[in-house]
């Protein structure tokens, strides 16, 4: 199951002060609010955007568990990023039962990979 996506672009520079949210040298907004500007045209409902140590995260609450994606610059690089999907295995497990993930997570991987793709300033990198 695919979950982690690296690109490269000069389109999510830092923001000024957000290095008052985040870790210094960390950062990522721009490209939460872009990943979260892709789900909600596919209507899927991003119900939180926040910061953490060392990326920001988005929380969808609409599917049976659950789903975080990470967005964080890649180690001090300026244009290059990393995008996080979890979970990262194809069960979640719940009070005794097993709820599949995989159909949910490869949904949301798709939207986002395919809005990057439309995207001629956005490269994929190969790692």
């Amino acid at each position: 199951m695919e979950t982690e996506i690296y690109i490269k672009s000069e389109l999510f520079p830092a923001y000024p002060g957000e290095e008052e949210e985040i870790n210094p040298g960390r950062f990522g907004k721009r490209l939460a609010e872009f990943i979260k500007e892709l789900l909600i045209k596919e209507n899927i409902e991003v119900a939180d955007l926040y910061s953490t140590d060392y990326s920001y995260e988005l929380r969808l609450d609409q599917f049976k568990f659950s789903v975080y994606i990470s967005t964080g610059n890649i180690d001090e690089e300026k244009n290059e990023f990393l995008i996080s999907i979890s979970p990262k295995k194809e069960f979640k497990r719940k009070l005794f039962k097993k709820i599949p993930t995989k159909e949910t997570v490869t949904k949301i991987y798709n939207v986002i990979k395919k809005g990057i793709l439309n995207n001629p300033e956005i490269q994929i990198m190969e790692i």
